[in-house]
C-alpha cells in the first residue's frame, strides 16, 4: 500500500504577508492528496486565529475525516500545539510533554496517534522541538524511550519541525547554524530512518535552514520525497514523503 505523508509548520495560518488563512495553506497541499498530515503551531480558539478550531478547519478543507490536536500551552484564551490529520480512524491519541531546562522556556510536546488498516498498525508522531539545543537533545532521548515501548510489529512515522541548528536570541529572534550532523537527529537515527531532504524549510530575516523532516521505521520503504514550496503562506515549507507500507 502507498502511504502519502506531509508535515507542515503552519505558524497558526499566518503567512509572510501577515494574513492568517488556513484555507490557502490547505489548498497548497491538497493537490498531493495526502493520507496523513502532521501540523505544527496549530491554534484552537485563540484570538489571533479568530477563535476558530484550526485543526478541524484544516481537516475539512483537505477532505480527511479524522483529526487530533493537543495543547502544549494556553494562549489568548485558547490553545496552541500540534496536530495530526488522517484518512484512517484514530484509535489512540496522547501527548507527551518534553523536558525543559528552564521553567521560563516554552513547553513543547509530542503528539502521538495510532491508526490502523487491515492488520497494519502505525504510530504517528507530530513533532515540534525546542529552540534550545540542550532541550532538543533531551527530547530526542525521551522520544527514543517512548519508541522503545512500541510493539515491534507496529510501524512508526514521525514528522515535524525539529528546529535543528536554531538558537533563540530573544522574542521572535532566531539564528540558524548549518552543521554536517545534528546530535538530535543522530539520536533518533538509532531507532528510525530519515528522509534525506536538504532544501531550506524555514525562513526568517535573521536566518533560514532545513529544520523540518520525516523519520520512519527501518522496515518501511521510502519511494520518494519532495520539499513543497509554500511561497510565503507560512514561514516554513512543507515536506512530502511517499512510502510503501
Amino acid at each position: 500500500m502507498i502511504l502519502k505523508i506531509i508535515t507542515f509548520n503552519v505558524a497558526h495560518g499566518k503567512g509572510m504577508d501577515g494574513k492568517v488563512d488556513i484555507v490557502r495553506q490547505a489548498e497548497l497541499i491538497k493537490e498531493y492528496q495526502p493520507d496523513i498530515v502532521f501540523l505544527q503551531e496549530i491554534d484552537m480558539y485563540t484570538k489571533r486565529a479568530g477563535e476558530t478550531n484550526q485543526i478541524y478547519e484544516f481537516s475539512q478543507q483537505l477532505g480527511l475525516p479524522y483529526c487530533s490536536m493537543e495543547s502544549n500551552i494556553t494562549l489568548e484564551e485558547g490553545y496552541y500545539g500540534d496536530g495530526i490529520i488522517s484518512r484512517f480512524p484514530i484509535n489512540f491519541s496522547t501527548n507527551y510533554l518534553m523536558p525543559l531546562t528552564d521553567i521560563n522556556h516554552e513547553q513543547r510536546g509530542i503528539l502521538c496517534n495510532r491508526v490502523s488498516f487491515g492488520t497494519t498498525k502505525i504510530n504517528l508522531f507530530s513533532v515540534h522541538l525546542s529552540t534550545y539545543e540542550d532541550e532538543r537533545i533531551l527530547a530526542a532521548k525521551e522520544i527514543n524511550r517512548i519508541l522503545h515501548k512500541i510493539d515491534k510489529s507496529e510501524l512508526i512515522i514521525m514528522g515535524g519541525d525539529f528546529n535543528v541548528g536554531v538558537t533563540r536570541l530573544g522574542k521572535g529572534k532566531y539564528i540558524f547554524e548549518q552543521a554536517e550532523k545534528y546530535k538530535e537527529y543522530e539520536i533518533l537515527k538509532q531507532k528510525l530512518e530519515q528522509i534525506p531532504n536538504h532544501k531550506d524549510t524555514w525562513f526568517s530575516v535573521l536566518g533560514q535552514g532545513c529544520i523540518d523532516t520525516i523519520f520512519y521505521s527501518k522496515d518501511i520503504r521510502l519511494n520518494n520525497y519532495e520539499t513543497i514550496e509554500a511561497n510565503g503562506l507560512s514561514d516554513h515549507n512543507a515536506i512530502y514523503a511517499e512510502f510503501d507500507i
